[in-house]
């Protein structure tokens, strides 16, 4: 009897590590965050864009673009704040160029 108290212990603490990893596992599958090349965005954003646009339009845009690495997509999705947007360059001023 110990000894299944002792494996129902044992296991029940191996997983405490494994949600820990799972969380860890969630983090490593978002993208690293990469500052794009800021010309290409703002050529993108002045060419390609309609305006107004909101940042869920933008990201949404964003998503479809191959010229761009799912970690400069992030990037620009973390540091893009929640608005309506009339151009290129409230854009560029919203993340920081």
């Amino acid at each position: 009897m110990n000894l299944i108290k002792s494996l129902v212990v044992a296991l029940s603490l191996s997983f405490v590590p494994c949600a820990a990893q799972t969380v860890c596992a969630a983090e490593a599958a978002s993208p690293a965050l990469v500052k794009p090349d800021m010309k290409q965005v703002q050529t993108h954003l002045k060419e390609h864009q309609t305006y107004p646009a909101t940042r869920a339009q933008l990201l949404t845009a964003c998503q479809g673009l191959m010229e761009f690495s799912d970690g400069e997509k992030a990037w620009f999705a973390a540091r893009l704040p929640d608005g309506t947007y009339k151009s290129a360059n409230d854009v560029l001023a919203a993340i920081g160029k």
